[in-house]
């Protein structure tokens, strides 16, 4: 016997029930609301005003309207297009290897096998290691002369690389050193994967379909919506770089590493040109904002949303 789901009626607007559901309401949003006002669209108005400002740090803000946005590709145009040229390739060569380093962790970690959940939590463990002191590790380990890479790559009579030290392999190597926070991208990936029918496979296995079929036409397609996300937000995540160049490269060696937001730090704390960082972050923002509405507007052609009748 079908059990008959009755709809609850709504309250009248005028009853007090209503208006004290709808309080209450508004009192449980409140905080968020408050947070995303006070330590979000507050200093993103701060900054914007700051951007069309004279700001040298100690004294305070002198409005001069667009000269920053006219000096950064004036004045300054030849350090601002190196940084961002070389924040481009980061994310060329980032993005797609994390990406397909985290499928590959997700599809390994999705078999059901005896202690998999213990190397699902190993897999993870390197994402929630604090950032300086991943950096400061991998420093050690890459450093051409001590490091235990080169030490390790010796012992089996391999080619040693300068790594960091190079101009040739510290951006590559940077890239690499990406690898080790791919944890919360292979378990988004992880999740897509479980979500996945079974007997999608199991009628592709009927009609004759090998691994490597299955994995083209049916793994990849329904997972299209969560490799569409990991993309995207990869990106936006990939153009904030910061931290590594900064402790390990100083942006060198010749600049190979001096990517958009080291220059960005320069110019605010070294230099005292705050205003100008406000500039550069806008434009950095209004960059990512137009490669996402790019990836979303060309989203149709490869992501599969499946619709539930």
């Amino acid at each position: 016997m079908a059990t008959q789901i009755v709809p609850r009626p709504t309250r009248p607007r005028h009853s007090k029930v209503y208006w004290r559901d709808t309080v209450e309401g508004y009192l449980f949003i409140l905080p968020v609301i408050l947070g995303l006002l006070l330590w979000t669209f507050g200093p993103m108005l701060a900054s914007l005003y700051l951007s069309l400002t004279d700001y040298p740090l100690l004294k305070s803000p002198e409005f001069v309207g667009l000269r920053n946005y006219r000096d950064m590709f004036t004045e300054d145009y030849l350090r601002v297009l190196h940084s961002l040229w070389v924040t481009l390739l980061y994310a060329a060569m980032s993005v797609p290897l994390s990406l397909g380093a985290s499928l590959i962790a997700a599809l390994l970690l999705n078999q059901n096998l005896p202690g998999i959940r213990f190397f699902r939590t190993a897999f993870y463990m390197p994402t929630i290691v604090p950032g300086i002191a991943m950096v400061f590790i991998w420093g050690w380990l890459l450093n051409p002369e001590f490091g235990l890479v080169n030490a390790t790559l010796e012992r089996l009579n391999l080619p040693t690389s300068g790594w960091l030290s190079e101009p040739s392999t510290a951006l590559p190597s940077l890239a690499a050193l990406n690898l080790w926070s791919i944890g919360p991208a292979m378990v988004i990936f992880l999740a897509g994967l479980q979500g996945i029918s079974q007997e999608l496979y199991d009628a592709g296995k009927i009609d004759g379909a090998s691994e490597r079929r299955l994995f083209w036409h049916i793994t990849l397609p329904m997972l299209s919506p969560t490799i569409f996300f990991n993309l995207v937000t990869g990106l936006i995540f990939t153009f904030q770089y910061f931290l590594p160049p900064f402790v390990l490269t100083k942006g060198g060696p010749l600049f190979s590493t001096y990517v958009y937001n080291l220059n960005l730090y320069e110019k605010a704390f070294k230099w005292l040109q705050m205003g100008m960082a406000a500039a550069m972050a806008w434009f950095m923002f209004a960059i990512i904002l137009v490669l996402t509405l790019l990836i979303f507007r060309g989203s149709d052609a490869y992501v599969y949303y499946e619709v539930k009748q």
